[in-house]
């Protein structure tokens, strides 16, 4: 496949994968916001305050919502990246992570100044994905991340403690993995995954020249 068809293919998988988070979160949760007003205009007439604790409820999903969304809009078009610049927008991750997770965060990042800004954005959209999956599925106590310049290549390791995963197993059928992998290549990079009952650890090299 060649590099044109493999960025189509990329944005296709993208736009599949926001559009299933959408279903599977934002029209789920508006659906039962839907349910729970109803049930406070039932509850109206008969108890008041049954009806507030409900409204009360709605409040509060309506703030979820309101938050998913905005992370959605921020999947599509990391903000941060024009507003702050690659370091600040780093920073940002590693704080979204930390406040989401009891995970122990730490990034060990080098100044990666004059590195082409779509290499920077696909290198952060490839450690948003990893980060987001440990939070989700390791349950690790500590991750840490180290990106290192080199004189032709940009050296990236995702290192995480957590239960670990069957990688034959899990490699080929999890989409967030897959899209790694492929913006990877994309890149003319190479990722290698190594993980055990012990913990994760994820290896990516990219030429930046």
């Amino acid at each position: 496949m060649d590099d044109k068809k493999k960025i189509i293919s990329l944005q296709e998988q993208e736009q599949r994968r926001i559009a299933n988070d959408l279903h599977d979160t934002t029209v789920q949760e508006l659906v039962h916001l839907s349910q729970q007003l109803e049930l406070a205009q039932a509850y109206m007439d008969k108890d008041m305050i049954q009806a507030k604790l409900e409204i009360s409820s709605a409040r509060r999903n309506i703030k979820s919502i309101i938050q998913n969304m905005r992370d959605t809009i921020y999947q599509l078009r990391p903000m941060s990246f024009d507003d702050l610049g690659w370091k600040l927008a780093l920073e940002r991750l590693q704080q979204e992570i930390q406040d989401k997770s009891d995970t122990s965060v730490i990034f060990n990042i080098d100044d990666l100044e004059g590195v082409d800004h779509l290499i920077l954005i696909s290198i952060y959209r490839i450690l948003k994905e990893a980060c987001v999956n440990v939070y989700k599925h390791a349950c690790a106590s500590e991750l840490v991340v180290s990106i290192k310049k080199c004189e032709e290549n940009i050296d990236i390791i995702i290192r995480d403690n957590g239960r670990g995963f069957d990688v034959n197993k899990v490699r080929d059928n999890h989409f967030g993995l897959q899209m790694m992998k492929e913006r990877v290549e994309l890149l003319s990079g190479t990722m290698k995954i190594d993980s055990t009952g012990e913990g994760t650890v994820i290896h990516i090299n990219i030429s930046y020249v």
